[in-house]
Formats: C-alpha cells, structure tokens, sequence
C-alpha cells in the first residue's frame, strides 16, 4: 500500500492543481528540468558518522541523482544552508568556517564531475543543520523519461547493485572500526553516492520517451511501486536476479540470520541506482556486455480490484517478489513499503 508521504503528495497535487508534481524533476517549458531535495541532520545524516567533505559531495549527488533519473542533463546547482550560530570570532566560528569549507571542497568536486555549476543559494541559523539544494537540468535530446509510461510486457532493468548503502550505513552506526575497514566498499557506497548520468544517457539513447525511470532514493521496492502506480501496471520481479554486491552479502552473512541482504537491496533505500522499464524488444536487442542494465522482472497487467492486496486501497498496484523466474505467482510474496524509510509515520 502506499505510504503516507505518498498520500500526502498526492494531496498537494490536488491542493495546487499542479500537473508537475510526481517526477523526480518538474520539466518545464523548453525540456528545462527543475529539483529540489532536503537533507536535516539527524534524519538524513549523522555528522558524527559523515566528515563534512563527503556530506557536500552527497549533498550534490543525490540531487543530481534526480536529473539523471529524468535522463537529463545537470546544468546549475544552488545551496542553501541552515547552520548553527557561531560568536564571530570564536573557535566554533572559526570550525564552521573550515567545516563549509570542506563541505563545497565535496560538493563541487561532485558538481564539476558531472559538469554543473554552483549558482546561488543561502544561509541562515538554525538549531541543526539543513541542506537544502535545487538543482538544474536540460532534458537530453533523446528525449525525457518519467515514471508513468511502462507497459504491459515491458522489462524491468536496473543500474549497478542494490543493498550496499544500507549495509554502509549499518557499519558506520556499529562503529565497528575492523568491519569499516574490510568493507570499505559498502562505507563509500553509503558516503559517496554515484548519480548515474551516463547510464540514464545510454538508456534514453535506445528508448527515447517510451519506457520508465525514476531512481532508487528510497529503495529498490519504493521505486518499483511508484513507477507500477503511475504507470497503471504491477510488476513482477525476480528475487535471484536483483544485483547484490559480493561484499554485501558477505557482511549480511556476518550479522547472523537476523539479517537479510535482500531487504536492504529492496527497502533499505540511498543507493540512488536506476530503476527502469523498456520494451522487451529492446531489451532483446541489447549487448549484455555493453549496457550498464540488468533485467530483474516484467511489467504485467493490472490486476482486478477483487484481486488486490489491500482491499482497502483496491486500485493499488501490485509488486510481486518470485523466487526464481519459473515461481508460481499465487505463491509470491508482495512488496511491503510500510518496511521502507518512512518521512511521516
């Protein structure tokens, strides 16, 4: 069912009467594309497990991750902070100065990488600390892609590897210094975020506007959701072919039986990895070798209200987890978003 951000979003749609809303990016006269994303501390990041480098270098990804979720081009960037007051003059003064600093050392090594520009922002004082950012995109000349337009027999293809964020952020909360160091991989994964631009060009290159993207922000099993609801399709997905790091499996099996690598790869979210839809044709046609997707289910047809999950939600749509390919449906288990991160209980 879907979570209460999501009915709240959908009561702002309905509140502004805006035809915008429900993308990662508004697209805007001219293909311009327009986000803005919020991270507060202590909800999206802890600074006694982040140095301030790598929260500027996250702080642009993940914004930029939205562009590339449009399959768009990043343009401009602007940052507006929220900061603790400092006596001027101070000691603390003089380390909010150096923790700013490093904060846009980050955060314009991720912005230049990816060719955007910072152009503006803000700052303020506050209790805690607040990041907010737009970011700034052209559409790319292939076309735009948006979360509404799978199809029924579409595949469901996907970038890199889900669950390695999640193992990351499990690290840095144990303060476990032997498990940050052999799993060095899964640390970055959750502190450096990788906005995959150059993947979503080389999809919309073969698909132009017919398929889905949006990415992973919130999860592998959110994205599925969000893309079958505003698509009018379910989906049905291959547990055995979601891609799992060799090393987060291997951290999972550290932790004891309690702990399983396919929740954090379907709910644990930050991975900001592509999740997509394409015409099975076109997916037939592509080299395994070459193009950075995989395959990890179809797009089915809506099921029958009578049919559905939640009888007190019945148009909602349906995600359905099979253990291998060949799995009887009616002996699959279902996505459950109330297992995601949830912004309003």
């Amino acid at each position: 069912m879907a979570t209460r951000e999501q009915a709240l979003v959908k009561k702002i749609k309905e509140w502004t009467g805006s035809t915008q809303i429900g993308d990662d990016c508004a697209v805007l006269e001219g293909g311009m594309l327009v986000s803005t994303d919020t991270l507060v501390e202590g909800t999206h990041f802890r600074l006694d497990c982040i140095d301030w480098r790598r929260l500027g270098w996250r702080s642009c990804a993940v914004n930029l991750s939205d562009i590339a979720a449009m399959a768009g081009r990043p343009r401009y960037l602007t940052v507006a902070l929220t900061l603790p007051r400092a006596q001027a003059g101070s000691e603390a003064d003089q380390q909010m100065q150096n923790n700013l600093e490093q904060f846009y050392v980050g955060f314009t090594a991720c912005a230049s990488l990816y060719q955007a520009q910072i152009v503006g922002g803000d700052l303020t004082v506050g209790e805690h600390v607040i990041i907010n950012v737009t970011a700034i995109g052209a559409g790319h000349e292939a076309g735009t892609l948006r979360r509404g337009g799978a199809r029924a027999g579409d595949a469901v293809v996907v970038s890199g590897v889900f669950g390695a964020s999640a193992a990351g952020l499990q690290i840095l909360l144990s303060k476990n210094i032997s498990a940050k160091t052999k799993y060095s991989e899964l640390v970055t994964a959750h502190l450096e975020p990788k906005p995959r631009l150059c993947e979503s060009w080389a999809l919309v290159r073969i698909t132009g506007e017919r398929g889905a993207l949006m990415d992973a922000s919130d999860g592998l099993a959110d994205a599925l959701y969000q893309i079958a609801e505003q698509s009018n399709v379910d989906i049905d997905i291959d547990l055995a072919a979601i891609p799992i790091s060799a090393p987060t499996l291997e951290y999972a099996a550290s932790l004891g039986v309690n702990t399983d690598a396919i929740q954090w790869a379907l709910y644990g979210g930050e991975d900001y990895e592509l999740v997509a839809t394409m015409a099975a044709d076109l997916w037939d046609a592509q080299s395994q070798a070459d193009f950075p997707f995989k395959k990890i289910g179809v797009v089915v047809e809506r099921a029958a209200a009578s049919t559905n999950i939640d009888e007190n939600q019945p148009n909602q749509p349906i995600i359905r987890l099979l253990g291998n390919g060949a799995a009887s449906k009616s002996n699959a288990s279902v996505v459950d978003l109330n297992h995601c991160f949830k912004h309003f209980c």
